[in-house]
């Protein structure tokens, strides 16, 4: 069997949802997603979750950074208590000791830029523009050349924007949103990594149609689709869920794709998501399987943490127990 990837995406950084100031949706002290301008990621449960991954066969940390680390080129963006470049240096050292191979996550998407602080309201300009390729140099340049190099790029809808309490919503045209994803696309090249993003349903309207993603989007380019809740049905089911047929659809448009599980709506996600994919999808496009628990790392998330990544365990040997390790 091919060898596969097994991936656990935690977050380093979290101010990647809600914007400065506003605390209309969460309210809750220190687990919610509301914007801080500090770090609260827990030195303590990231060491902790992170030595827990590879006795449960993960063998790729897909760290979401958003803020978390001091930039050279772009200082601004740290918030007090940011990993100084040396601290995450080591880090990456220790992640690899024990197995596991890092790889960055900066999400560009206009829903999940708060990171940016007031670059996230230039978007379309030259400076912007200059702006996302410094930050995929530079994370290169710390991850030493990561093979792949995920950008987001989900969520850039009103639907998924309305929730603030200080509305200023950024969606890109078609011809907008395929341009400035295809500038993303070559600064990951340029500096090694493979571009890729999420493609849940949907990003073929972020693209205008199906027809237009597919010619906008190179098949180098690595897919993640999504589904978190319950599969209970085939692939020439009439009721099966549009996110689970995403899979099929990506796949019949010649993509690679890793699939995303997530125990945050239903705990037997990731089984359902490798056995769907052990019986309906083309292992020879599926370079391996994420699971995102999309808790933040703080001690009161420890378990929930630890919950997602077992359940990912079980369904890998489950289903995937003979797969070569990379």
């Amino acid at each position: 069997m091919k060898e596969k990837r097994f991936i656990s995406l935690l977050h380093l950084g979290g101010n990647m949802w809600q914007k400065p100031g506003n605390a209309k949706l969460y309210k809750k002290e220190s687990i919610d997603w509301l914007y801080r301008d500090h770090l609260v990621t827990d030195d303590a449960t990231w060491q902790k979750i992170t030595d827990f991954l590879p006795n449960c066969k993960i063998n790729t940390l897909l760290i979401d950074m958003g803020e978390a680390v001091e930039l050279r080129r772009h200082p601004e963006l740290a918030v007090k208590g940011s990993w100084s470049q040396e601290k995450f240096k080591n880090e990456l050292k220790r992640l690899r000791s024990i197995g596991l191979e890092p790889l960055p996550k900066f999400n560009f998407s206009t829903c999940h830029n708060a990171w940016m602080k007031d670059m996230m309201y230039r978007v379309g300009t030259k400076e912007y523009d200059d702006f996302c390729r410094d930050i995929i140099e530079e994370a290169c340049e710390l991850f030493d050349g990561p093979a792949l190099f995920h950008l987001g790029m989900d969520e850039e809808d009103w639907t998924s924007q309305n929730i603030n309490g200080h509305s200023v919503i950024i969606t890109r045209s078609p011809e907008k949103f395929a341009e400035d994803t295809q500038k993303l696309f070559d600064a990951c090249r340029k500096n090694g990594a493979r571009p890729w993003m999420w493609a849940g349903t949907s990003v073929f309207d972020y693209y205008g149609s199906e027809k237009q993603f597919a010619e906008a989007v190179e098949k180098d380019v690595v897919l993640s689709n999504y589904h978190y809740g319950s599969i209970h049905v085939g692939e020439d089911d009439m009721y099966a869920a549009p996110s689970v047929m995403q899979y099929k659809k990506l796949e019949q448009l010649g993509y690679d794709q890793i699939p995303c599980a997530s125990t945050w709506a239903e705990p037997t996600s990731n089984l359902r998501t490798m056995n769907f994919a052990k019986n309906y999808m083309d292992d020879s496009k599926l370079l391996g399987f994420m699971s995102a628990p999309w808790h933040l790392t703080v001690p009161e998330m420890l378990y929930g943490l630890m919950h997602d990544v077992t359940c990912q365990k079980l369904a890998i040997e489950k289903y995937y127990a003979e797969s070569e390790t990379l």
